[in-house]
This record gives structure tokens, C-alpha cells and sequence, in this order.
């Protein structure tokens, strides 16, 4: 019989234990799993008054067990200690003034017992209490959800702890930030759903209410995760949260094209990426002080386009310019005398959407030849054939990848492309490539 541990840290909050609890025990049976729940609650040296609430609800429930501290250790002591008592095979959280929707287990334990995901989770839905307000400004919905680091919102396998993920009791805030840094750190395997699997309430007695950054201890975590970082010589940037939602709606490409007198061939480059069947594309070109008319043609003709229209300054400033300009969380590259094929964009963001540790994809290029054009006596036969190319035009990269990188160097009069590539390699960004001609590279 699958046994899942609940682990629920409480200090003096009252009634809402109950709540929490009474959450658990109300969730939809999954139709393909028979399992049992025990629920563990660490009274955090609670006032007396309310361990008694708390003991007497304990009383009522022989799934319930009680465990009281002595002195007033935070959440995360109060979840280790739960961890050493916990017997099951699937660990949960839930804080003692939250809430679990009803189809909680009946989402998550597919991935936790049939994909083989380490940690399953979904949306946190933040519930407002009469009067109070949340100064957010980034709902990812109308309902209030946000893909955020709360506990409350997973399921665990047990071997994760057995491993020695245990929370940093040095930590009285942010020791979920801390917990998940290290997770993505060492690559455990996640997945976060588009579903909700927690509601956080927002009340006036929230531990983290109005507290600083400082005293969240959010600069600490980030400097612990760095330093074990540059210790380990691993990536020096983790995937983002959102990287984990295998499930969502496409997010949005900025597609970057610097352009220097290319009259003769924007137009081939253009097409090629309306011609691709990712939903959600932004074109951004940087005309880089053409004298041929490039920018009036692209006023003219392609009104959707970004344009930004400046004095010359090179090829590696106008790719940078694009990257500061994008509002997309992927970014992708075309030159003005490169073709995409169709469905290139597609084929890279499901190498990325299938491995969030994954940072940057190429892909196969084709060398192609206007009329009448004499091929460069350095090319290689073997240059004729398709290959895999490191060239911008065949990459779809994470923005957030770049800004980690700084761009492209523009100290570097020739070169700053393979440089880039040198970077990432350099610096441990996994990478991967589609094995099929996705570009053709044009010399007329």
C-alpha cells in the first residue's frame, strides 16, 4: 500500500490546522492508486492555549501524529524533524494556513509513480483574505496563480531526502528557495503542471509579512547556491521555475535580425520566419546604418516588425541591441542572408521544453549558392554536405542564458559568434542539437 507522508509545521495558528488538515483528508481518490495518508504535525513551541487546539485535533485522528518542540527552531527545523518520522514513500507539504485543491493527489502522483519525476508540483492560486491586497503585478492568470517555489504545492519522492535534501535550519526564511537552488543545482528531475496544486492565503499574520529582502535571507541563498556553484565548476545559471512547466503554451521567441544593406535578400530571411509554425514569434530588426534602403523596405512592407534604426556599429552591437530590445524568453538569431526551414523554431523549443537544464540548441545547416557565385577555396568537400552549425542563425537560446553571458562581445572586431559558443562551453552550458537541416546558408 503507498503510504504518503503530510508534513505540516505550526506556530499558535488556531482553527486554521484544522483547515489544513481537513484539506488533505478531502482529496479525490485517484482511480489507479490505493494509498493511505499519516499526517505529521510539528508544533513549533506553540503557546499552550493553542497546542492544546492543536493535541486535541490530533486526538480526534489516529492518522495524525503530534510532535511537540521544546524551543522555537523555524519551519525548517520543524520539517526536518517531520522528515525523520515520516514512513512513506511520497513526502507532502502543507503550511498550517494553507489549502489543498481537492484534485491535489489525483494530479501529481501519475508523475511521481509512472514517469519517474523526482518532484511534481503545480500553480500556487494566492487566496486574499477581506481587506488585504497583493501588490503583484505579474499573475500569470486571471486566478491569481503564480508558478513559485511553495513547498505546499509538491509531491516528493521519498529518496530525494534520502539523498540529504533536508531544509537549512540556519535559515528561518527562504530555506524553500535554498532547498530548491540545490535541487536544480544537481539536476533532480521536475516537473511543474499548468494545474493548480495550492491555495496560499493571505492573511495578516503571514510569516513573511513585512519582512526585507534582508531578512529573508534571499542575497544568503543566492550566495550559497553561487559558491557551491563555482565550487562544483557547474553552470554558472539553473533553470528558472517556468523552465519546468513541460506543459505550457508556447512562450514567446524574439527572433533578432541585424541587417546591413541586405535589400537583396531580407526579404527571403523574413519569409522564412513567418513561414514557421511556432505560434508566439516576435521579429526584431536592427538596421545597421544601410545605405540600400533596408529600412524604409521594412517600414514600407513589414509593419509588425520592430525595427530600430541606427548608425553603423557592426553586426555584434546589433545583435546585442535586439537581446536588450526582446521581450521573449527564448531568443533566436537570422541573419539577412540565412533561410530558415519550416518548423525550425518548433523543433528546438521541444529540445528545450523536454530538458530544462538544457540552455541553447542548434541545429543542421546547408550551404547555399546564388547564381554565378564561386565557392571560397578554404570551404572543406565536406562542407557541402549538411552539418551542424554554431553560426547565430542556427541557435534558439534562454534569455536568461544570455543576459547570464553578458551577449556578445563587442571588444572583438571579427570572431564575437564562435566566441559565444566558446563561452557557453566554457562555462558548462548544456547544450544539444536537432539533427536535421533546419537552415540554409546563403552566399550570392
Amino acid at each position: 500500500m503507498l503510504l504518503i507522508s503530510v508534513i505540516i509545521p505550526t506556530y499558535n495558528d488556531g482553527d486554521d490546522v484544522a483547515k489544513a488538515i481537513q484539506s488533505v483528508f478531502n482529496q479525490e481518490a485517484p482511480e489507479k492508486y490505493a494509498y493511505e495518508l499519516e499526517i505529521i504535525v510539528i508544533d513549533d513551541a506553540s503557546e499552550e492555549q493553542k497546542f492544546q487546539e492543536t493535541l486535541k485535533l490530533a486526538n480526534k485522528d489516529k492518522r495524525i501524529q503530534l510532535i511537540r518542540c521544546e524551543k522555537n527552531g523555524g519551519p525548517a527545523e520543524a520539517r526536518n524533524i517531520g522528515l525523520k518520522q515520516a514512513k512513506g514513500n511520497i513526502i507532502a507539504f502543507i503550511d498550517a494556513d494553507d489549502l489543498w485543491p481537492k484534485n491535489k493527489l489525483k494530479l501529481l502522483l501519475p508523475f511521481v509513480l509512472e514517469e519517474n519525476y523526482s518532484i511534481a508540483g503545480g500553480k500556487v492560486k494566492y487566496l486574499m483574505n477581506e481587506g488585504r491586497e497583493l501588490d503583484i503585478d505579474a499573475w500569470e492568470d486571471e486566478e491569481n496563480r503564480l508558478t513559485h517555489v511553495h513547498l505546499g504545492a509538491l509531491l516528493v519522492k521519498r529518496d530525494i531526502f534520502d539523498q540529504g535534501y533536508f531544509f537549512n535550519k540556519q535559515l528561518r526564511y527562504s530555506e524553500d528557495v535554498d532547498w530548491w537552488m540545490r535541487l536544480r543545482e544537481d539536476k533532480q528531475k521536475i516537473i511543474i503542471l499548468e494545474d493548480t496544486t495550492l491555495e496560499y492565503r493571505i492573511h495578516d499574520t503571514n510569516m513573511t509579512k513585512q519582512t526585507t529582502v534582508h531578512d529573508l535571507n534571499l542575497l544568503k541563498v543566492l550566495h550559497l547556491s553561487l559558491k557551491r556553484r563555482k565550487e562544483r565548476d557547474v553552470a554558472p545559471v539553473i533553470p528558472q521555475l517556468r523552465d519546468f512547466r513541460k506543459f505550457r503554451n508556447f512562450p514567446l521567441i524574439s527572433v533578432i535580425i541585424p541587417i546591413f544593406n541586405g535589400m537583396n535578400t531580407i526579404q527571403k530571411a523574413i519569409q522564412s520566419i513567418k513561414n514557421q509554425n511556432y505560434p508566439s514569434i516576435e521579429i526584431i530588426a536592427i538596421d545597421d546604418g544601410s545605405s540600400d534602403g533596408s529600412c524604409r523596405f521594412i517600414t514600407e512592407n513589414h509593419p509588425e516588425i520592430k525595427l530600430i534604426c541606427q548608425k553603423n556599429k557592426g553586426v555584434t552591437n546589433s545583435r546585442n541591441i535586439g537581446i536588450e530590445a526582446s521581450n521573449g524568453e527564448l531568443i533566436a538569431f537570422l541573419d539577412q542572408d540565412g533561410e530558415w526551414l519550416p518548423g525550425k523554431l518548433t523543433e528546438q523549443w521541444e529540445q528545450l521544453k523536454n530538458d530544462p537544464y538544457c540552455t541553447w540548441v542548434t541545429c543542421l545547416q546547408q550551404l547555399m549558392w546564388g547564381k554565378d557565385v564561386q565557392k571560397p577555396t578554404f570551404l572543406k568537400p565536406e562542407h557541402d554536405e549538411p552539418h551542424r552549425s554554431f553560426i547565430p542563425s542556427s541557435l534558439l537560446i534562454r534569455k536568461h542564458t544570455l543576459l547570464d553571458m553578458k551577449g556578445f562581445d563587442e571588444k572583438l572586431e571579427v570572431g564575437s559568434d564562435l566566441d559565444l559558443i566558446a563561452r557557453l562551453r566554457k562555462g558548462n552550458y548544456p547544450e544539444a542539437n536537432v539533427e536535421k537541416v533546419l537552415l540554409y546558408k546563403w552566399f550570392f
